[in-house]
């Protein structure tokens, strides 16, 4: 067989695959350039390397060639519901275990040049390997780095810290890694303040840096230290009152920025150029990639701690890897290391909101149906409202049509009037927060729903209009801006801008964005690090594979006031009754290493 007639042989069978985007034509592609490089032309083998490259497109670091069918119908659905039963009719090789088998002895695997790796039943690009080996090395080092434990008897007192909060910074500060994890509202932020006055009250020189994994995280960030920075100002302690000015010139950063971000995936600071500092601290972890968190710990300087922060009962990183959900859920001395905050305080204790979402995070199904229908009446549908804060069901998307108009016309008159401010305010007012992109569930279909109702309001949205929601789908190092950063489209003197939270970063014609978006919507995975005073959470129907408990649980917890569910009571039981899995081999590396280091 000639090459051009294997070429159009492997096109004919692999199209099926590419026309139910099982897997996109690059995946295939790249996969067979590579097979044809280690000398392999089997089918089967080339379906396997391909599911491998796109592995870190859906978030995970590797494959699971018993679950690869599954994980490939809720990609399908969340793309495109249409597309599921196509993937389903696929020709999947009927036994995993001997097309798993077939891999490991391919040279694929074997060959010297070969791009994947298997390792516990799990396949691997070589690159994604790696990263993971590094991490998890890395990462029990610094666990097992044990230092003093300094906690301040005084700081712990201004900052009003609870007896959990004070043992939290006890177990962040006892080695070189800290994590620290709880749900929104659990006084995490005021736990990092205190153990980085700690630090600056025993060395006043130290070198601190604050980061998160997007600008709009560094932003809510910035704002909650500040917070705390003047409780500690207001102290007698001539030592604390230091503490409190060192931490006001800290400005929270992204950790792309943090580490010189040169490109996608080439950074400044690395293992021959250390990062200059003592103690580093990253919010919203959940968000971290894999790859991005192996940058961070090679570029950590050989004597520095570093203390992860986030609520590792959210979904994972919207890219490849779950680190802070393997690294708390990590059995041996690793967790030593992992501090837990439980009690929640941004809504009342009797509020139906908290309520909902504890019950949801524990995993607690009858609890959490419990909630609802005592909240909602045995219908599921009406509203409860306690001390101001709302939990309401609606069955038809029509039924809030009202919500979503009143705040994007708000958000276009304070952006066409120059209310930079106010429109950046409102941008946070409101949000629409699906599981699908695209469909009648989608977030395309609530993009363009807004847009419409913005129409017949005598709004013109063709084009960039004032009050235009921006969120921006791919790093920009240039221009300081990364993928999940939202601004909003204002008019100035110099005419259309995009301003973002970040007040250093500078206002951007729209037409010179690269990759970006609108978003009157989004994803649930993309709504991570934010919160809204109204959500509404549009929820997949009962029988989808994308309602998991980490889903409902990111998307309820995103709301400060107002939490408007649109489904059926069903949909939210079936939510609760499925969690969601993210093939990755951290977690067990992890305790492999502890085991026989």
């Amino acid at each position: 067989m000639t090459q051009l007639e294997r070429q159009r042989t492997l096109h004919d069978h692999f199209e099926p695959w590419v026309l139910s985007e099982a897997l996109t034509r690059h995946d295939l592609a790249v996969a067979v350039a590579l097979a044809d490089m280690c000398g392999e032309d089997d089918q089967h083998l080339i379906l396997a390397l391909a599911f491998a490259v796109a592995a870190p497109q859906s978030g995970h670091t590797a494959i699971d060639l018993r679950e690869i069918r599954e994980h490939t119908l809720v990609n399908a659905e969340s793309r495109s519901p249409t597309r599921v039963t196509d993937v389903e009719n696929l020709s999947w090789p009927k036994n995993a275990a001997k097309w798993l088998e077939d891999v490991s002895k391919s040279r694929l695997v074997t060959s010297t040049q070969s791009p994947l790796v298997v390792d516990r039943g799990l396949i691997y690009l070589r690159r994604f390997f790696h990263h993971e080996e590094r991490v998890a090395e890395r990462l029990t080092e610094l666990a097992r780095a044990s230092r003093p434990t300094v906690s301040n008897a005084d700081v712990s007192n201004v900052l009003h810290l609870s007896r959990n909060q004070q043992h939290a910074v006890e177990v962040c500060g006892r080695a070189r890694l800290g994590v620290l994890t709880g749900p929104p509202g659990s006084g995490k932020t005021r736990t990092v303040v205190a153990l980085v006055a700690d630090e600056f009250v025993t060395s006043p020189t130290a070198r601190v840096a604050l980061a998160a994994p997007t600008g709009k995280a560094a932003a809510r960030m910035a704002e909650s230290v500040a917070e705390s920075i003047d409780l500690l100002s207001s102290a007698d302690d001539e030592p604390i009152v230091a503490a409190a000015s060192a931490l006001q010139l800290i400005v929270p950063s992204t950790v792309h920025r943090l580490l010189g971000a040169r490109g996608s995936e080439s950074f400044r600071y690395d293992v021959h150029n250390p990062l200059p500092f003592d103690l580093i601290v990253v919010d919203e972890a959940s968000m971290l990639s894999l790859p991005l968190v192996d940058a961070l710990l090679q570029a950590l300087h050989p004597t520095a701690r570093l203390v992860f922060v986030g609520d590792a009962g959210q979904l994972a990183s919207v890219d490849a890897g779950s680190v802070l959900g393997d690294i708390a859920g990590a059995d041996g001395p690793i967790h030593t290391c992992v501090a837990e905050l439980t009690e929640t305080h941004r809504f009342p204790a009797d509020s139906v909101i908290g309520q909902f979402s504890s019950a949801v995070l524990q995993g607690d199904s009858d609890a959490a149906a419990h909630v609802l229908d005592e909240a909602l009446g045995t219908s599921a549908l009406g509203t409860s409202e306690i001390d101001g804060i709302v939990l309401e069901m609606l069955e038809e998307p029509a039924d809030v049509d009202q919500f979503v108009r009143d705040h994007a016309v708000s958000l276009v008159t304070k952006a066409s009037d120059g209310d930079i401010a106010g429109a950046l305010r409102q941008l946070d007012a409101f949000r629409v927060l699906c599981a699908h992109r695209s469909g009648p569930f989608g977030v395309d279909g609530w993009n363009f729903r807004a847009e419409r109702l913005l129409e017949r309001a005598e709004v013109q949205t063709r084009g960039y209009y004032p009050g235009q929601p921006i969120i921006v789908t791919a790093n920009d190092p240039s221009r300081r801006l990364f993928n999940g950063d939202v601004g909003v489209v204002v008019k100035d003197e110099r005419g259309l801008r995009v301003a973002f939270p970040n007040s250093d970063l500078p206002r951007v014609e729209p037409v010179s964005l690269s990759d970006h978006a609108t978003v009157h919507a989004m994803t649930i995975h993309k709504s991570q690090g934010s919160e809204f005073d109204h959500v509404v959470v549009v929820l997949p129907p009962d029988g989808s594979r994308l309602a998991t408990r980490e889903l409902l649980y990111t998307a309820v917890t995103r709301a400060r006031r107002r939490v408007t569910l649109v489904g059926s009571r069903a949909s939210v039981l079936a939510a609760l009754s499925r969690s969601e899995r993210r093939v990755s081999g951290l977690r067990n590396r992890l305790e492999r290493v502890q085991e026989h280091g």
